[in-house]
């Protein structure tokens, strides 16, 4: 049985100003998460109101480009299938507890298990999207970073997923097909001029 983090969904949220993208203070947010955290089977955490799981979610750039999936039929979680995601992450598990930061060792397990990543020349967390409008989000936050990419990049979860490198303009396009985490991000992060 899987084990996922979380952390109480209360305490988070008593840390947050009330907005869906959070970029003030990351370091004390992450440092909560990192002090406060504890596992809960992921059966329950998935419709546990008192938990909230993070899920470190990685935007792919390559100088102008971003790499956008598409989430297949096979992907474990059913309520994404055949959304377009600019995000390539998952859930925390208890063997990244060792490490000095369970929260970048989980980020880093779950890309090269979704993407094979040639070379990478910088890691950065950027923001938190704490939002609750229904669905998946009510029960998880991401920590979104972005990863600046050189090389090949390529799926490995064939079967889960389909990527493609696209220009911001192209996001525009298909903006109304992205899950609501990648459409969040894209408006802080890609459509934002200051980024």
């Amino acid at each position: 049985m899987e084990h996922v983090l979380v952390v109480s969904r209360q305490e988070l949220e008593e840390r947050l100003p009330g907005q869906v993208w959070v970029t003030q203070d990351l370091d004390s947010l992450r440092q909560f998460i990192l002090d406060r955290h504890y596992f809960l089977p992921r059966e329950q955490a998935e419709y546990d109101t008192t938990a909230k799981q993070i899920i470190p979610y990685v935007l792919l750039r390559q100088k102008n480009r971003w790499f956008l999936l598409r989430r297949l039929k096979k992907q474990t979680e059913a309520r994404l299938h055949e959304k377009l995601s600019l995000g390539v992450g998952g859930h925390i598990n208890p063997t990244e507890e060792e490490a000095a930061d369970p929260l970048e060792a989980g980020l880093m397990r779950e890309l090269r298990e979704e993407v094979e990543v040639e070379s990478i020349r910088s890691l950065t967390c950027l923001g938190l999207i704490n939002e609750n409008s229904g669905g998946v989000s009510d029960y998880h936050t991401a920590l979104v970073y972005l990863l600046e990419a050189e090389g090949t990049v390529s799926v490995r979860e064939t079967e889960k997923m389909e990527g493609a490198w696209v220009t911001a303009q192209e996001l525009r396009s298909c903006f109304d097909s992205l899950e609501t985490w990648s459409q969040i991000a894209a408006n802080a992060v890609i459509f934002d001029p200051s980024v």
